[in-house]
């Protein structure tokens, strides 16, 4: 590591040599002049092609913003922490800078106040960067809250926009998380936590990054706060006539720069295509194994095997063995039943990989559960009557997450079901007030209990905590697991999906009017997690086939090939409700194959997406571009009873497309001699009939078809 003095002239220099940094003038991206920049001071510098952060050597703290892809700079003031706990209160103003060090592309500044140790962390990570803060403290405290960075911003024509994610359950204002944009005519910055109930706020142009812990800290401990990520993006032709459609949302420039560093911090997709039937939505067992419903069950494998599905979340939690669960005592292991390890070797011989199904805080939340661990009645949750869900049975029957003792005891069963060797996959379901979900972003969680690792009252940090924790340690334990998730985190967003390969994001309820509505709603849904939830694509799991209360809905065959390209367009994962015991016709079950066994040909490119511009809507042409490279995928999707044409450019910008030269475009779906030969750049109009789906694949001209 190099030292401060070392880096002294080097930084000046860097900070100098920036092209927006100088004092003067400069002409903007668009050709237009506007006023440079001059800071004083020493200064030390981060930067890549994409992104410039500079900071005053003397305090630490973040002074600039360059975004090397509008050209603009973005100044700031007051990126300054603060620290509440019951036994104090610290300000950036009571801290000395002690140390400040430059590795790679990390900037370490820390700080002392008292008996606190503060700690930030600048990560450069392409278009964006983080800032983490580290705490420790050398005496026992609780942790009130905390503000990571107050920054205020300033630069030519910027406006601050504060954006609420849309959450169900919640009225506008109420939402929990919040990402602030800062835009201008060319493009912008954005900046928030990457945390899921955050206490962030903005005043004029202020922007208070912070967060309420409510948790009990031992001296000596460090807390690794969730963090402040600052990133840009340059406006494009994407956002060209989408001011009034996107009103009160992201522009889709910033949405795709959001998912852009979601998609980074997150991670890549692990998994091919997985097609995945809901067990409990699929006219299976919900209650322990009779023989009759096992052998019942073992046909429903051999139906989806028949469909070329070969995924199933289990029916019921922990194998249906809900009495086992009630009656677990501190030194029992969870061991599979005879019953269950009958039905997941069936699966093995059917080629069906089982997810295995577990709960949170109560062993069965929709019949017959309670909390775990009856002699552990201190580990349970304690919320006054007020602060329960109102349609909550269960609620007071739920252990707590944010109590330690519990969650590691958590933490070892679902090891134990793991280490069975049957399951290939992993979910956990519930919420934190034990009951069958729906409640986790409509009240906040309360717990009075004075027992646990949270202050008494707001338990929603340390619940979250504990389990991102138990996200980390079965992707540690089990790596090769696929890593599957519904409620809390279904509720609580993007960033509570660290370690996880999939969200049952789940469309509440379904329409059950046909499989043309079924696939409008699955990729308008998609794209509303994609567009304005930041949730990168390869994590969503868009469900056909619910009837609305839940259960498969009566089957059609009328374009059924258009739901299923809607969902594979959507994701490289899919959720299917099916009627399993019921059935469908044979020629269903093999188009179902079919298309199935086409997604895992193509997974390649559905592990990308660019949507279009246009979203499902009957007068217009809707789609999403899966292009690696030169070539590629384009679904257009027209839900109208009028033909219609669909439109893109064969360009990077419109759809992914890299290279020069000459395209061939042909349509692959429905089968068609059609082709036509088209340059780089060139727009592309393509017909596509009433209420159907067609499928383009675009290569280099004069080039064989196959990949």
């Amino acid at each position: 590591m190099k030292t401060l003095n070392t880096l002294r002239t080097v930084m000046a220099v860097g900070f100098l040599t920036m092209p927006l940094l100088a004092i003067g003038s400069a002409a903007g991206a668009d050709g237009n002049a506007e006023p440079a920049v001059a800071i004083a001071g020493a200064t030390v510098s981060l930067e890549n092609d994409r992104l410039g952060l500079v900071f005053d050597r003397q305090t630490g703290t973040l002074k600039a913003i360059q975004n090397k892809l509008a050209g603009e700079t973005y100044l700031v003031e007051g990126d300054q922490f603060d620290v509440e706990a019951v036994q104090f209160r610290t300000g950036f103003a009571d801290a000395k800078l002690i140390g400040l060090s430059l590795e790679n592309k990390t900037l370490t500044a820390n700080y002392r106040s008292n008996d606190l140790t503060i700690q930030a962390r600048y990560t450069l990570r392409g278009h964006f960067a983080e800032k983490e803060l580290a705490l420790t403290c050398g005496r026992n405290c609780g942790l009130k809250k905390v503000v990571v960075s107050r920054p205020a911003f300033s630069g030519a024509n910027l406006q601050i926009v504060a954006y609420r994610y849309p959450k169900f359950g919640r009225k506008p204002g109420e939402e929990p998380e919040c990402t602030f944009f800062g835009r201008t005519a060319r493009g912008g910055f954005f900046t928030g936590l990457e945390l899921s109930f955050d206490a962030s706020s903005m005043k004029g142009n202020e922007v208070a990054l912070g967060f309420a812990p409510s948790l009990k800290m031992a001296a000596g401990e460090k807390l690794a706060c969730e963090p402040a990520y600052f990133g840009v993006y340059r406006r494009g032709r994407q956002d060209k006539g989408q001011d009034k459609e996107t009103a009160g949302y992201p522009r889709p420039s910033e949405s795709e720069a959001m998912v852009a560093m979601t998609s980074k911090i997150l991670g890549p997709p692990r998994f091919g295509l997985v097609p995945m039937a809901c067990g409990w939505h699929s006219e299976m067992e919900h209650g322990p194994y009779t023989e009759l419903s096992l052998a019942g069950d073992m046909k429903s494998l051999d139906f989806l095997a028949a469909c070329g599905i070969d995924w199933i979340s289990d029916s019921h939690p922990w194998g249906g063995e809900t009495a086992k669960m009630n009656a677990l005592g501190p030194n029992d292991k969870y061991e599979l039943g005879p019953q269950v390890h009958s039905f997941l070797e069936h699966a093995q011989k059917a080629g069906v990989k089982v997810v295995m199904w577990l709960t949170m805080t109560n062993t069965h939340p929709w019949g017959g559960g309670k909390a775990f661990r009856a002699d552990k009645p201190e580990w349970q949750i304690d919320v006054a009557a007020a602060d329960r869900p109102a349609d909550s049975k269960n609620n007071v029957n739920g252990n707590c997450m944010g109590n330690r003792a519990f969650s590691d005891w958590l933490e070892r069963i679902n090891f134990e079901g793991m280490a069975d060797g049957h399951y290939p996959a992993w979910v956990v379901d519930g919420d934190f007030f034990g009951s069958g979900g729906w409640f986790t972003t409509v009240v906040p969680l309360k717990c009075r209990s004075d027992k646990h690792d949270h202050l008494p009252g707001d338990s929603n940090y340390a619940c979250q905590r504990a389990l991102a924790h138990l996200f980390a340690s079965v992707r540690q334990r089990y790596p090769q697991a696929y890593l599957f998730t519904c409620r809390p985190a279904q509720d609580l967003g993007v960033w509570s999906l660290r370690n996880l390969d999939v969200c049952f994001t789940l469309i509440e309820c379904g329409k059950a009017e046909g499989n043309l509505v079924d696939g409008n709603e699955a990729r308008t849904a998609s794209r509303t997690r994609v567009g304005r939830d930041f949730l990168p694509h390869y994590l969503d799991q868009p469900l056909l086939f619910a009837a609305k209360g839940g259960g498969p809905c009566k089957w059609q065959s009328e374009k059924l090939d258009y739901a299923l390209l809607s969902a594979l367009a959507s994701s490289p994962n899919q959720l299917f409700y099916l009627p399993t015991k019921s059935g469908i016709p044979e020629k269903d079950k093999a188009e179902i194959r079919k298309w199935l066994d086409w997604g895992r040909a193509n997974i390649a490119y559905l592990k990308v997406r660019k949507d279009l511009p246009d979203w499902p809507a009957a007068d217009k042409v809707d789609g999403s571009a899966h292009v690696v490279g030169d070539r590629g995928l384009v679904f257009l999707f027209n839900s109208g009873k009028a033909k219609l044409s669909g439109e893109f450019s064969l360009t990077e910008e419109s759809i992914g497309l890299k290279g020069e030269g000459n395209f061939q475009v042909s349509q692959e779906y429905p089968a068609s001699a059609r082709k036509s030969v088209f340059a780089s750049g060139q727009a592309v109009r393509w017909e596509v009939p009433a209420e159907s789906a067609v499928v383009l694949r675009i290569q280099p001209a004069n080039r064989s078809t196959k990949d």
